[in-house]
């Protein structure tokens, strides 16, 4: 449990939780959330648009680290978010060690779980023709590697990881079917997406207990009591999202079939080789093999985060999958080493980044203004609904309107993008505006 808490506490330490070091600039619009929660009366709205508009998103994260900012203010609200989430990172960990028989298997699956991710390295190489500071950008779509979930979406990763951990230690028996089904629900206020990735392992799950003939009243009552208890969040988070609809991603053949070559299937093919020596049994195998592979078509909203979140789940299924052959010195354990060693570049580089840019700075403004910093192309849907959307079950009657001071600058100094050839405002001194 120490172990598991030190490795959480320094790679989210990293990640730029606490300020730290250099935090991606997914946080500018985080920190600025956590602030805006933090110094409002709940419930509030934005005014800055002609209609007032409910801060609508995952916040899961963020009540309790808003509770401490309330009370001890903003520097201690950091280090509440810095907490709670290593603190969960290392619960998941430390139950995740559990699928290991001793101390030597353990510490392997540890380090092939922190360093999973796929041969970004050679994509980063054969499309830009060098490594750049954001490797995971070279196919234009893109499956995250464990270090850069940790940094960039820590939310994400928790619902993703949970799912992931309550299936694998159901199906080796160590866990009934109950507690896992109704924790799940549970996490769509920190991660839908996270949430939607783990829904097929609970449905093979379900579905293997009903061919069993092993399904039991609890396997019902606790899962359904536990969604009954999130209605009111589920009414919340899909209020006003219009614009975060469902639709198919056309990607071209080519694209697809490179993108998977390096990302998945260089693990995927030796362990359906391997056939039945493979753990969770071929039937978990092939649900993550199909999962990985549809995946990249389906998109939720303006972006692809549909793939990078809802892909958590079946990729920390697979990267015990692939511990399990490193540690049972199986047929293929060179191969897979040699995958490995290539895709732990691309956690690395997101630690490098870490430690060449400056602290993240303290974010002073509100989250309207810090969105326009890096995302002023981009809709505000994911964050907002308008009110008259809200559905009358929980619509605020009388909400606070939100402070609408800003001050002239964000934050002090730069906050630099990670590198990209390809993105002309990769050196932009955004602290500007």
């Amino acid at each position: 449990m120490l172990t598991c808490f030190l490795v959480a506490l320094g790679l989210l330490a990293l990640s730029g939780e606490g300020r730290f070091f250099y935090a991606n600039v997914d946080w500018q619009v985080r920190f600025a959330v956590l602030r805006d929660m933090g110094i409002n009366p709940w419930p509030f709205v934005y005014t800055a648009r002609a209609e007032p508009d409910l801060l609508r998103a995952p916040i899961g994260m963020f009540l309790v680290p808003a509770l401490v900012f309330k009370v001890l203010g903003a520097r201690a609200a950091d280090t509440a978010l810095l907490l709670q989430n290593v603190t969960l990172i290392a619960l998941l960990l430390a139950l995740g060690s559990q699928l290991f028989a001793d101390r030597r298997s353990r510490l392997i699956g540890l380090t092939i779980f922190i360093l999973f991710s796929g041969m970004d390295a050679i994509g980063d190489l054969l499309m830009q023709g060098m490594l750049t500071g954001h490797l995971e950008d070279w196919a234009e779509i893109q499956y995250s590697s464990t270090i850069t979930l940790l940094f960039w979406v820590p939310q994400h990763a928790i619902a993703g990881w949970l799912g992931a951990v309550g299936y694998m230690l159901w199906r080796e028996g160590r866990v009934p079917l109950a507690p896992w089904l109704a924790v799940l629900p549970l996490t769509a206020l920190w991660s839908p997406l996270g949430l939607m990735g783990a829904m097929p392992f609970a449905a093979l799950a379900g579905l293997r207990t009903l061919i069993s003939r092993s399904l039991l009243l609890r396997d019902l009552l606790a899962p359904a009591a536990s969604l009954l208890l999130c209605v009111p969040s589920l009414i919340y988070l899909a209020a006003g999202s219009d614009d975060v609809g469902f639709h198919w991603q056309p990607i071209p053949f080519v694209q697809w079939l490179l993108f998977q070559s390096f990302e998945t299937l260089a693990y995927l093919i030796p362990l359906a080789i391997a056939g039945r020596s493979t753990r969770f049994g071929r039937d978990s195998l092939w649900l993550a093999f199909a999962w990985l592979m549809l995946i990249p078509f389906v998109q939720i909203g303006w972006s692809t985060d549909f793939m990078m979140r809802g892909s958590i789940t079946g990729l920390a299924v697979l990267a015990a999958m692939v511990s399990d052959h490193v540690v049972q010195r199986g047929e293929r354990r060179r191969w897979l080493m040699v995958v490995l060693a290539i895709g732990s570049l691309t956690g690395l580089a997101e630690i490098r980044r870490a430690l060449v840019y400056p602290a993240a700075p303290e974010v002073r403004c509100s989250f309207f203004k810090a969105w326009d910093q890096t995302f002023a192309a981009f809709p505000k849907g994911s964050y907002l609904a308008p009110l008259d959307k809200v559905p009358a079950l929980i619509r605020p009657v009388d909400p606070a309107p939100a402070d609408a001071h800003e001050p002239a600058r964000c934050w002090d100094g730069s906050w630099k993008l990670p590198y990209d050839p390809r993105n002309a405002l990769s050196d932009r001194e955004d602290g500007v505006k």
